[in-house]
């Protein structure tokens, strides 16, 4: 479980700190005038917070896309899926491993 400690207490006992957050794979929750304000972790643990967050961006992205296609394809119903990334803007790397993507997920969907 997290810790919570002062800002004063963070400053006089910073290296005990970061040895505890390593070998406790936790986190230390740093108040300032009571109110929290700063979390230290292991560089590990923040790895893996940026992981997901990066993770989280892509999702993101790939939604915003996926709208864009869809309004794209709905006011030029005879187009490709190809032909409307085209149309987007989207580069041709972004449009080969999103029709590879479309088609992963279409065969899982269908399996």
């Amino acid at each position: 479980m997290a810790r919570t400690i002062s800002s004063s207490e963070a400053k006089s006992k910073f290296g005990e700190i970061m040895k505890w957050t390593t070998e406790h794979h936790d986190q230390v929750i740093v108040k300032l005038y009571g109110e929290p304000t700063a979390v230290i972790m292991s560089y590990a643990e923040y790895e893996e917070v940026q992981k997901l967050r990066k993770r989280e961006q892509r999702r993101q992205a790939w939604e915003a896309l996926e709208k864009l296609r869809k309004e794209v394809q709905e006011k030029m119903p005879s187009l490709s899926a190809e032909e409307a990334y085209r149309l987007a803007g989207f580069s041709e790397e972004v449009i080969q491993e999103t029709l590879k993507a479309d088609a992963e997920m279409a065969r899982k969907q269908n399996a």
